[in-house]
């Protein structure tokens, strides 16, 4: 259907035309029709279209249609539009399904912005068209919608049909494109943008009603529309109350349901008598009550929507297959590459940092969501996707083909810092973690590597598994490394080393923070309590307990063919779409809490926290043999972060970035990998410096521009850099430089003669004592 809209705004004319039976007078008769439609105003077509469909006789409807089919086919426009609704009209369902879609597709391309936002409305109407045509005028729908070069009269029409036939997130994106135009300061725009948000949503308190009741009193098509709309919105209220009362009136009581009958009580309640109590859907307030109820167990216990579950399983399981690239939104709007992964097909088909992604497979990216977007970009390993890339330098914009393939997100970095120290960063605990691990640490003794600084800092967990696994590359042995305990005594479960350990006798450093937790807690503590680590940092998070996830038989995924047998659904397996939303479902689970973790030791790291908020347990957490803080900035220069990120919002940093890196590539490298602190090495520093007129000090501006250097040269050694600004960087970062003194220590050095470190220093010997000498925080 058109809506009420379309049917407030057209005028109303009246054709008559003879019933024909022959073949030929009937294919004449409507190619004349078609035409007077071409020749006259948009406003007579859909009368002509009307008139077109009463021709010919009961049982002649199959012969009507291939004659408008191909009446349309010599028609321009305005004649394709009238023989589209004629064949809307005969449509008995999707009968006529694929002859519309071929009529309407060349009007949804028109510069005729009336006849194409009309021709986009009819696609909306969900009868016309089979689940076969439904992607093919989905994807219409959407180039409609997601074109900045077309009118807004088009881009309101299409987002009003793919709102009714749609996916959820294409419809969200429909009505983010309403509320945008509802933004606009072209008063036409704006009134279009309301009556379309009032047509999918009857809230008086959401966008666009404000104009409607601008609008509802003038004496034109759109305020008399705004008035239907204000009316309808009104007699639904009304309506919605008196079904209020009649459901208040069948609540239950005390006797009915025992004390389940609370939650009915407070479904119904929510309905019937809250402010806004008709926008909320029951499912919705039922998930909202069992995500409060395991809240209420503990911090750690939750409840996930299979759309949670699967971004959280992701973050454990950071595999798939597609081009291997880190994606996201750029400041100017569009879809790019943040930056490859360097041991994917992406970097080694020369993608690189910052190129824009204009195409997949000839499919803009332009208007669509992020997840819409990679969606195409992930597929069966093997398959090739061209992709079309914008950069700076290019005349215009290239196609580059990539073989998909099975892509691990790395979960481990390093870097080989001066003395012979391999630095590894775990990012998570994942299942291939250790393994990864293991590699990185026979890559850094390759390299000349005598000790280890392990960073787990920012950690918040992951496998218990990987855990061990990571401990027992450096523990020789079988030693006990964790152990868990149920809520009954032989519900102990514990881990051991398996002798695997490849750097056993390694000086070896942790770092942890406040955001260590759980397997970071569990690596940094049992390398602490066998006495193979200095844990050096601030105190952990102090997260000891063991969840189990637990799939919900009320809630359960959906089927998929496991073409590959790793028993994931992946992105190009088919799958038994249930709900009908386009996309799998995992299905709804329960994350508990059914143990917690006791180090070596047998102390519980574990934050036992009563229902008061009070600590019950003194000596949670993991405290560090030496605790010390970032200390990127001291406590008086709090004042820097703001200018700082004046500079940074303003572009200035990235400007000279991008201006001297490419005359200056191996100078660079060497800065990012260390600059000693020397403003000299950059080039005109002084006179940029001065550009800026802050308050900075030298140094304060150096220390940012080597920051955005270390990102932009990823790229050119084809590995990024571990940690992230100051966390990592031997040059700025106090908590590793006291870790790199104490190792090299262990291996006989003395870290003020080693060069790099000598002039970077953050900490004298005197203060480093101090702090040895500090007690730990036990309370």
């Amino acid at each position: 259907m058109l809506g009420l809209r379309a049917a407030a705004i057209a005028c109303t004319f009246t054709l008559f035309s003879p019933t024909i039976t022959a073949q030929d007078g009937l294919e004449t008769e409507v190619g004349r029709a078609l035409a007077r439609a071409d020749d006259g105003p948009i406003q007579r077509v859909w009368e002509i279209g009307r008139d077109v469909a009463d021709l010919g006789e009961d049982g002649q409807e199959d012969a009507l249609a291939r004659a408008i089919a191909r009446s349309a086919g010599k028609s321009d426009v305005k004649g394709r539009l009238a023989a589209a609704f004629a064949l809307r009209d005969l449509a008995d369902g999707s009968v006529f399904g694929k002859e519309l879609l071929a009529v309407l597709e060349p009007v949804c391309g028109s510069e005729n912005a009336e006849a194409r936002a009309a021709a986009l409305e009819i696609l909306g109407d969900d009868d016309l068209f089979n689940r076969r045509l439904n992607p093919k005028v989905r994807d219409i729908l959407n180039e409609n919608l997601g074109s900045d070069l077309v009118e807004p009269s088009v881009r309101l029409a299409a987002a009003r049909s793919l709102w009714r036939i749609g996916s959820e997130t294409e419809r969200r994106q429909s009505k983010d494109t309403m509320v945008e135009f509802l933004r606009s300061r072209n008063r036409t725009i704006k009134v279009d943008a309301a009556l379309a948000l009032a047509e999918i949503n009857t809230d008086a308190h959401g966008p666009g009603w404000n104009v409607l009741r601008e609008i509802a009193e003038e004496p034109t098509p759109e305020g008399r529309l705004a008035r239907a709309y204000i009316q309808r919105e009104r007699e639904m209220r009304a309506a919605a109350r008196r079904i209020g009362q009649l459901t208040l009136s069948a609540m239950p009581n005390a006797e009915d349901g025992g004390r389940f009958a609370v939650l009915r009580e407070l479904l119904i309640r929510a309905s019937a008598q809250h402010i806004r109590g008709e926008s909320f859907k029951e499912d919705e307030l039922i998930e909202s009550a069992a995500k409060g109820l395991a809240r209420s167990l503990d911090r750690h216990s939750t409840y996930f929507t299979s759309e949670e579950f699967q971004r959280f399983f992701f973050d454990l399981n950071r595999d798939y297959a597609g081009i291997g690239a880190f994606v996201n939104f750029d400041q100017d709007g569009d879809f790019s590459i943040v930056r490859p992964i360097y041991s994917g097909p992406a970097y080694r088909n020369g993608l690189r940092s910052g190129d824009k992604l204009l195409q997949v497979d000839g499919w803009e990216t332009a208007g669509h969501t992020s997840e819409e977007i990679i969606s195409r970009l992930k597929g069966p390993p093997g398959t090739q996707v061209v992709v079309q890339i914008a950069r700076p330098g290019l005349v215009q914009p290239q196609d580059v083909p990539i073989n998909r393939e099975a892509i691990q997100v790395p979960s481990v970095n390093s870097e080989l810092l001066p003395g012979g120290v391999g630095y590894l960063e775990l990012v998570t605990f994942a299942r291939g973690t250790a393994e990864e691990c293991k590699k990185h640490i026979q890559e850094l003794q390759a390299k000349g590597a005598k000790s280890f600084v392990l960073d787990v800092r920012n950690n918040t967990g992951g496998y218990l598994v990987a855990a061990r696994e990571v401990v027992e590359l450096f523990v020789p042995g079988r030693e006990l490394v964790v152990y868990t305990q149920g809520r009954d005594d032989e519900e102990r479960i514990d881990y051991h080393t398996g002798d695997r350990a490849i750097a056993p006798k390694a000086p070896l450093a942790v770092l942890i923070n406040e955001f260590s937790a759980s397997a970071s807690e569990i690596t940094a503590g049992a390398l602490q309590d066998l006495g193979r680590a200095t844990i050096v940092g601030e105190r952990s998070f102090g997260k000891g307990s063991v969840q189990s996830l637990l799939p919900m038989r009320t809630a359960p995924g959906e089927d998929f063919e496991d073409k590959n047998k790793n028993g994931e659904w992946d992105e190009w397996e088919p799958y038994d779409d249930r709900n009908g939303n386009g996309k799998f479902d995992v299905g709804d689970h329960v994350k508990l809490t059914v143990a917690r973790y006791h180090l070596p030791s047998g102390r519980s790291i574990h934050k036992e926290i009563d229902r008061t908020g009070k600590v019950l347990n003194p000596d949670w957490g993991i405290i560090p043999d030496h605790e010390i803080d970032l200390r990127e900035l001291g406590p008086g220069d709090a004042w820097k972060n703001a200018e700082i990120f004046e500079i940074y919002k303003d572009g200035k940093f990235q400007d000279y970035v991008k201006a001297y890196l490419p005359k200056h590539e191996e100078l660079f490298l060497q800065i990012a990998n260390g600059d000693g602190g020397d403003v000299s090495r950059y080039p005109d520093f002084d006179e940029f410096f001065n550009e800026l007129e802050t308050h900075l000090d030298k140094d304060d501006v150096r220390r940012w521009l080597r920051y955005l250097i270390r990102d932009e040269v990823s790229d050119l050694r084809g590995k990024a850099y571990p940690g992230g600004r100051a966390v990592g960087d031997f040059q700025e970062d106090a908590q590793l430089q006291l870790a790199l003194r104490l190792i090299l220590e262990k291996d006989g050095q003395d870290i003020r003669k080693v060069p790099e470190y000598e002039s970077v220093l953050k900490l004298t010997f005197a203060e480093d004592e101090k702090q040895a000498a500090k007690p730990k925080k036990g309370d």
